[in-house]
């Protein structure tokens, strides 16, 4: 592989996409089925039960500092990979390579989470695998712009959310299958990422390398990598400061919903398991439902602002049911507003309101890179601020206002949809 050499954002442009098969389609969304698993599964249950397996009194503080390391991880990786994949010159294209590369070095940061007996070995690992995954993902859903005609992406986009859902649905079963092997619930995942993602390589023989001129990659291309000009992408910038605001109250309940069910509605441990379970599936299976339905009404209307409006209202109606609820059901149904309804919803649209905004095809993966920056940051920002906020009051940590924050920081994302024009 010929690693990119320049700055130059130029000559990849090519030809209209033609309209894809159903075969193309639906091996596309098993390979990103299989990379969200390899991710998703670590980062919403598994690292979690890792962590309280090598730190239990300490579980909180060391799970919020791994998953803010890991996320900013991402944030880099994602954006980074993004602009090398746009740039590359290799006779296998600009895909291809990153994808490889991506999984492999998941397998690698797997393994090492797996095997880890401290704190810092299962740091290493997770950083390794927050950043090899995200080439994988930059990669993957560049295929999107390159390969998919406008008239089939919100289809094929909320398929891909859908699919990030059902990763979660059907890896929590690995948990239960395999509740004590640490190995087998990182590795598993991943190998059916490896499985899926070898057949979209098989149908992307034809991916084409970047073209045209190429210059040396500089820091300030590196740091280009990272950032969007709000005065030449105004609709795209103002795209990423609501999809930033409308995930935060998701990133609080994804990332504490083991500590919330265990500390708050203090679920007995014989049955945490099982409501974990339920915690994942039934939401999972509503997100699965809801994500084509999101992306249905992007096509059918073409107001991808409102459908993101609702949203982010669902999504801070049930982020404040489940600050105050008292049991195991009413912390369902708020789990089920959030990660369900609401996080398929959003799920099956961004990636269409995302390429509606863009004004660079050329740049497609670094722009959904930085897109994956706005949708994930929370999941970063959010562990780092919640100590402080879960301890105001002083005695058992306080979760309703974290919750609370979540919930406003959300409603906050419906202002900056006003400011696009480019699309309803």
């Amino acid at each position: 592989m010929s690693v990119p050499v320049s700055a130059t954002e130029t000559g990849a442009a090519t030809s209209a996409p033609q309209r894809v098969g159903p075969i193309f389609i639906a091996i596309y969304v098993l390979a990103l089925f299989g990379i969200w698993m390899s991710i998703n599964l670590p980062a919403s249950v598994t690292l979690a039960l890792r962590i309280g397996e090598l730190d239990p009194e300490g579980k909180a503080t060391s799970y919020s500092m791994a998953a803010g390391i890991g996320t900013l991880t991402a944030l880099l990786a994602n954006p980074l990979f993004g602009r090398l994949s746009d740039r590359t010159r290799s006779r296998f294209g600009r895909r291809r390579p990153w994808i490889v590369v991506g999984l492999s070095g998941t397998i690698a940061g797997a393994a090492v989470i797996g095997f880890s007996n401290s704190m810092p070995l299962l740091l290493l690992g997770w950083i390794m695998m927050q950043a090899f995954v995200n080439a994988a993902i930059a990669a993957s859903l560049a295929i999107v712009a390159d390969r998919i005609p406008e008239k089939q992406q919100g289809f094929v986009g909320a398929l891909s959310g859908m699919a990030a859902s059902a990763a979660i649905l059907i890896g929590v079963f690995f948990v239960q299958w395999f509740p004590s092997n640490a190995l087998a619930q990182f590795g598993l995942p991943v190998a059916v990422a490896v499985v899926f993602c070898g057949l979209l390589l098989v149908l992307l023989r034809d991916d084409k390398p970047a073209r045209g001129d190429i210059s040396p990659f500089g820091f300030r291309e590196f740091l280009g990598s990272f950032y969007v000009n709000p005065r030449k992408s105004p609709d795209f910038s103002a795209f990423l400061v609501a999809m930033f605001l409308v995930t935060c109250a998701w990133g609080v309940v994804s990332t504490y919903t083991v500590y919330l069910l265990q500390d708050r509605i203090a679920v007995p441990e014989e049955e945490l398991p099982s409501v974990i379970t339920l915690a994942y599936v039934i939401p999972g299976i509503l997100a699965v439902i809801f994500a084509p339905i999101a992306g249905w009404l992007n096509d059918r209307t073409g107001r991808r602002k409102l459908v993101l409006a609702a949203t982010a209202v669902l999504m801070a109606a049930g982020t404040i049911q489940i600050a105050f609820a008292e049991g195991i059901v009413p912390f369902l149904i708020g789990v089920c507003i959030v990660s369900g309804i609401a996080g398929g919803m959003l799920y099956g649209g961004y990636i269409g309101l995302a390429v509606a905004t863009m004004n660079d095809p050329n740049t497609a993966a670094r722009d959904l890179g930085v897109t994956n920056i706005a949708f994930t940051l929370p999941f970063s920002v959010m562990p780092f601020i919640a100590p402080l906020l879960l301890g105001v009051g002083g005695g058992a940590p306080n979760y309703p206002l974290l919750l609370s924050v979540g919930a406003a920081l959300t409603l906050l994302g419906i202002v900056p949809l006003f400011f696009i024009r480019s699309t309803r």
